[in-house]
Order: C-alpha cells, then sequence, then structure tokens
C-alpha cells in the first residue's frame, strides 16, 4: 500500500472521527484486556494523568516503555474529549502518530486500516483524506457580527480538510469580563459564487442544528479571499430565532486568531457596518392575526399609508416641494419629483399607532439630501392636509429643521 506524506515526522496526521474511534477502542480494549482492568476504572488512572497511581496500570505507562521515554497521558484523553464534542476530524501529532499503531502491532495509520477496519466506506472515507492531493492546511478566521443583548460580539472558525469542515468557537464575555466558549461543528458546502456552513450544536442529548452562514465568495478560489461578507440564522440564548450580517476575516495563525477574538476591542469598521444589522423573531405562538405583535392592533391605520403625497418643507422662509409615492402592500418610498431619487427609505407608526415616521435620502436635484418626518396620522387621515415636523441634512451639510405640509393627493 502506498504511502502518504502526511505520516512524515514533520507533518500532522488527520484521522476521521470514525477511525480515531476505532483506534480508540481498541488501545483501550488491548489495554484493559492486558491487566485485567475493571469497569470501574477511573479515567485519571486509565490514561495516567492528574493524580493517578503510577504503581498501578496506566495507557502513558505502557506506551512509555514501548516509546523508551516520556509519553503525555492527558494527549490521548484530550483527543477523546475533541470526539465527544462531535468533532468531524481529529489530528494527531508528533510521536504519536505512530506510537497508538504500534501498540496495536501496527506499524502505521495504513496497516492499522488494512488489518483493522474493516467498513469498506470508513476505511475509503480515511485513505481518500490521506491521500488528498490537495493541502489539508487549517484556515484560521474570525467571524464578527451584532448579537445578544445588543451588543458585538466575536467567534473563531477553523476551517480543516480543504474547505469541507469547520469548528466554530463563539466567544461571550461574562458579568467578570472574562471570556467564555460555545463550540459548535460542521460540514461546508461550496455551490455557484456562495458557500454555505450547516453548524450544529452538541449537548448531552446528542446533536441539534446550531447555526447556518452564507457568504459569497465570487467565482474565485474561497482561498483568494482574506474577507469575507455574508449572513447568518440561528436561535440565540434567549430561544429566539435570530439573523444578521457577518464579516470573517482571515488570520495567519491560530495564535493570530485566538489573540483578536479574546479581545473586547472592536475596530469601528467592524461596528458601522454591523451594529443594529440583526434581526429577532420573538418566541411565541399567537392564537390570533391580531396577536403577531404589539404592532398588530394598528395593522388598519397602516393599511391607509399607502397613496401620493406632495410634501412642502419650510426652510428659512423657502419653500422646497417633493412629490413621492409610498406604494401599496410593499410600502417602499418613491420619488415622483423629475431628477430625484429616494434611498433608503423606511417607515413606521409609532406611540401605538398615532405618529408616522418617515426617513429617507434623496439623491439628485434637491435642496434635502437626507430627512426625518413626523406627522400625527389621525390629522392627516382626516384633513388630507396636515403640518408636521421635519429633521435633515441640506446640500450644504447643515442640519435643518421645521415645519412640513404634507397633503394627500388624489
Amino acid at each position: 500500500m502506498e504511502k502518504y506524506s502526511n505520516t512524515d515526522s514533520n507533518e500532522t496526521l488527520v484521522l476521521t472521527k470514525y477511525v480515531f474511534t476505532e483506534l480508540l477502542n481498541q488501545v483501550i480494549d488491548k489495554f484493559k484486556e492486558d491487566h485485567k482492568v475493571q469497569e470501574t476504572y477511573k479515567d485519571s488512572q486509565l490514561y495516567g494523568f492528574g493524580n493517578y497511581n503510577s504503581n498501578l496500570p496506566s495507557i502513558k505507562s505502557e506506551l512509555e516503555l514501548l516509546l523508551k521515554g516520556y509519553v503525555n497521558g492527558k494527549y490521548l484523553y484530550n483527543k477523546s474529549r475533541e470526539v465527544s464534542t462531535g468533532k468531524p476530524v481529529v489530528k494527531i501529532s508528533r510521536e504519536y502518530k505512530f506510537l497508538f499503531f504500534n501498540y496495536l502491532d501496527c506499524k502505521d495509520v495504513f496497516e492499522f486500516l488494512e488489518k483493522r477496519i474493516k467498513l469498506h466506506d470508513e476505511r475509503e472515507k480515511q485513505l481518500q483524506l490521506l491521500h488528498s492531493s490537495v493541502s489539508n492546511e487549517d484556515y484560521y478566521y474570525v467571524c464578527y457580527y451584532y448579537g445578544e443583548d445588543k451588543r458585538m460580539t466575536k467567534g473563531q472558525i477553523i476551517i480543516y480538510n480543504n474547505w469541507k469542515t469547520f469548528e466554530l468557537i463563539f466567544v461571550y464575555q461574562n458579568r467578570n469580563g472574562l471570556p467564555i466558549y460555545y463550540n459548535l461543528f460542521g460540514n461546508i458546502k461550496q455551490e455557484s459564487s456562495f458557500v454555505h456552513f450547516d453548524a450544529k450544536f452538541f449537548t448531552k442529548r446528542g446533536k441539534i442544528e446550531g447555526a447556518n452562514f452564507i457568504f459569497y465568495v465570487g467565482k474565485s478560489n474561497v482561498n483568494e479571499r482574506p474577507i469575507l461578507i455574508g449572513t447568518y440564522s440561528s436561535f440565540d440564548k434567549y430561544d429566539h430565532s435570530v439573523a444578521g450580517n457577518m464579516i470573517m476575516v482571515r488570520k495567519d495563525s491560530r495564535e493570530a486568531m485566538e489573540e483578536e477574538a479574546n479581545s473586547f476591542y472592536f475596530d469601528p469598521v467592524f461596528s458601522q457596518e454591523l451594529v443594529k444589522e440583526r434581526y429577532v423573531a420573538l418566541s411565541h405562538v399567537p392564537k390570533q392575526l391580531s396577536r403577531l405583535s404589539s404592532k398588530s392592533p394598528y395593522a388598519s391605520i397602516f393599511g391607509k399609508i399607502p397613496n401620493n403625497y406632495k410634501a412642502i418643507f419650510s426652510i428659512d422662509n423657502e419653500k422646497h416641494e417633493l412629490s413621492f409615492l409610498v406604494e401599496e402592500f410593499h410600502y417602499n418610498i418613491r420619488s415622483r419629483t423629475e431628477n430625484v431619487v429616494v434611498e433608503n427609505d423606511r417607515l413606521s407608526l409609532e406611540n401605538k399607532g398615532q405618529i408616522l415616521e418617515l426617513h429617507f435620502s434623496l439623491v439628485g436635484i434637491f435642496y434635502i439630501q437626507k430627512v426625518s418626518i413626523y406627522m400625527k396620522v389621525y390629522n392627516l387621515f382626516q384633513t388630507s392636509e396636515v403640518i408636521g415636523r421635519f429633521t435633515g441634512v441640506d446640500i450644504n451639510n447643515n442640519i435643518v429643521s421645521g415645519d412640513v405640509q404634507l397633503t394627500v393627493l388624489p
């Protein structure tokens, strides 16, 4: 069987979850059979770490006899913990790449696969991983998003297996200002111009759905993209379904990733892009449409807003007239004034449906460039013409405010 350089002394050996679990179980079974070990053997004594009794048998002492040198008893235990959290691949380095196999009378991973892995599909999956002609280099990213409690949040994303699997470590801050971590694992799929991350969360009850991310990568290789911009959808710690924008930035090393992710400083370039960019769906199950949210009782008023309007802004004894349309059903604000385009528009009912707020920017030949308008809805619907207030920015970047007359056009 041809050997792959992944087993060279200066390389890391990557094992699938299945193969590593088989390796671990067979090492433990051999040890217990050789020493007639009872099931009550504690993990610390079994592996040989912590306050274990060096006079009693342990896997550590067995491996040290084989290696004729020091063995870290907790190394295999830590790897077993990685598997228990759902990690899809396990990496073994240094002398341990051979030592565990030698203990089972196998020269290396290839002989172990040939002699001791019976399932053909699992054996082929491991061989494909070992023989991959594409580099299995890990990639390290820090992700940024606007998260729970209206706070900027970071996470560590480690890409494995040539962009096929990943590990995500969310970093939160506890009440004492110290970082706390939540781990997710999952698979990556690249389709068209996007890369999709499907994360799972592991609990004591098993694997549950964690989060999904979609990032735009274009037509080039994803490795050529040091910065990715996309979206996430998940659930938060308050059991709300949430979605929002996310930015991923590649780091040169694991150390650089961890240093940045564990810092609670945020470059303003991230905050400017992400603050408030989060959608939260409250977790409740209404029995009536009128109970969808606190806004539901005012839906009939909201339904009367779409119309054609004329706004006359009073600034320094001058009048500036703008005609616009609020679209039925869609509530987009469209300019009906020549050479003027409305952008970044939004509208809402506030104060229990009594105040209409309109916010938009204006591009083109108009004195006001950005404006917020506040109107009493009752007066507008009763008289079709009402005086409200506005605040905005003019073409000279001056802050302006004053009265605005809003008329409903036929």
